[in-house]
């Protein structure tokens, strides 16, 4: 825990991945409670680390007054059901479009959503047998897998428990541009779409500060994947992700916030960072898909460089390795260097 300015602290709450261990909880102070910009998994291991930290501050989880989520990924809103048995009246604010991301807002949607995703994976070249073996073991917590098996990691029993949990709904749906202000701190909402539809930065123009979830990171890449809904509205995911770093490199920012990592004092230069990665994926993409014919996704994501092999990867992992590569696909095509050619399996030529 570490003060950023008076009033304000940067919080960690436990995660289960050794690349990215703690999400990162914003705490504003407040005469009448406390608001937080993101929260953490609803785990006991996650709960527990916030409750110390707030008795730290002499605080406790019922003087929550408002939580504002980046969006709606586990480790950012899991925490919203548990924190509105201890604080009912607390005001969940989220950005509008992200307010009805389907995903990630219930239990059921969870369970469809893992039905349709299984067969879009197939669509792009992952075995069924590969997709119907994973299913007992490697369903990663989405609603509707299976009890847990006794080898079950502590990895899989976290995302097991955290994508079954019901978030409550949204109080406060923030448009573009829009202010919030509480006990000395003004926030606008800075709409950020690529990591998910409707990713919410927040600026504080008083202190220049830029809050930025998961869509800037200090080390890593954050995932920008396109999925079956994505295939099925046109949406580009990539493209909105490119866009939404440009907007955030023009604020005058003096220390960006993620929610994961290291503060970041140049923001501008870590947006071109970003975009120059992708620049370079996209090459490594379209050298994947080879002089042999047209390849399939799932046989261009082996040729791409990861943190680990590609077909060490369990299918939950490739299921996102798959998105990835398919949104710099979807990218390339709209630039006329690539070809989809839709059949039973979609496959990509080069042009």
């Amino acid at each position: 825990m570490e003060e950023i300015v008076a009033g304000l602290h940067r919080l960690r709450t436990p995660m289960t991945s050794k690349a990215l261990p703690w999400v990162m909880p914003y705490l504003f102070e407040g005469k009448d409670g406390i608001t937080l910009f993101d929260s953490g998994y609803g785990t006991p291991e996650a709960t527990q680390a916030l409750t110390e930290q707030l008795d730290e501050l002499g605080y406790a989880p019922s003087d929550v007054r408002r939580l504002i989520v980046s969006h709606a990924h586990p480790d950012h809103l899991g925490m919203a059901g548990w924190l509105k048995e201890q604080s009912p009246d607390y005001e969940l604010v989220m950005f509008e479009r992200e307010a009805t991301f389907g995903p990630m807002r219930s239990a059921r949607a969870g369970e469809d959503w893992m039905r349709r995703s299984n067969e879009w994976v197939i669509k792009h070249g992952v075995s069924r047998e590969e997709v119907e073996n994973s299913n007992g073991r490697h369903r990663h917590g989405r609603p509707g897998g299976r009890a847990p098996k006794e080898d079950e990691t502590a990895a899989e029993a976290t995302m097991r428990r955290s994508w079954s949990m019901e978030a409550p709904e949204v109080d406060v749906r923030l448009k573009e541009g829009e202010i919030l202000e509480f006990d000395g701190f003004v926030l606008q909402a800075v709409w950020t779409p690529g990591h998910t539809p409707g990713h919410l930065c927040m600026y504080e123009p008083n202190h220049k500060f830029m809050f930025t979830g998961d869509h800037i990171l200090s080390r890593i890449t954050p995932n920008v994947s396109v999925s079956a809904e994505d295939e099925e509205s046109g949406r580009s995911p990539l493209a909105e992700f490119r866009a939404s770093l440009a907007k955030c490199a023009e604020f005058d920012v003096a220390l960006a916030l993620p929610a994961h990592e290291d503060t970041i004092e140049d923001l501008p230069k870590r947006c071109n960072e970003l975009l120059r990665h992708h620049d370079v994926r996209m090459d490594e993409v379209v050298e994947g898909i080879g002089d042999d014919g047209p390849a399939t996704a799932n046989e261009i994501s082996s040729k791409v460089t990861w943190n680990k092999p590609y077909d060490t990867f369990d299918v939950f992992k490739k299921r996102s390795a798959l998105g990835e590569t398919l949104s710099h696909l979807q990218l390339l095509a709209d630039d006329g260097r690539v070809r989809r050619i839709e059949n039973e399996v979609v496959r990509w030529e080069r042009l």
